[in-house]
């Protein structure tokens, strides 16, 4: 997909590339993990964030449900008088 100079979460469709550099102990777990289950590196990385993103929207509703507001900076904790 080229590069429109829009942030990734714009782009259409259901998914998109993720490239980054990784170190290499970190590949080699994720290697042998992905061995053992029999699947493939890039299913074992989509199921690790797809955890990480349902637990950070989980996360993220229950702040904003034990906040119900969104406060000034002089009413939260630590700011500004």
């Amino acid at each position: 997909m080229p590069h429109t100079g829009n942030p990734a979460f714009t782009r259409n469709g259901t998914s998109n590339e993720l490239r980054q550099e990784c170190p290499r102990h970190v590949l080699n777990v994720l290697d042998a993990v992905s061995i053992a289950r029999d699947i493939t590196r890039t299913a074992l990385v989509n199921e690790i964030l797809g955890e990480f993103a349902k637990k950070k929207l989980h996360e993220s509703s229950l702040i904003q449900k034990l906040t119900s507001c969104n406060p000034t900076e002089s009413d939260a904790p630590g700011g500004a008088a």
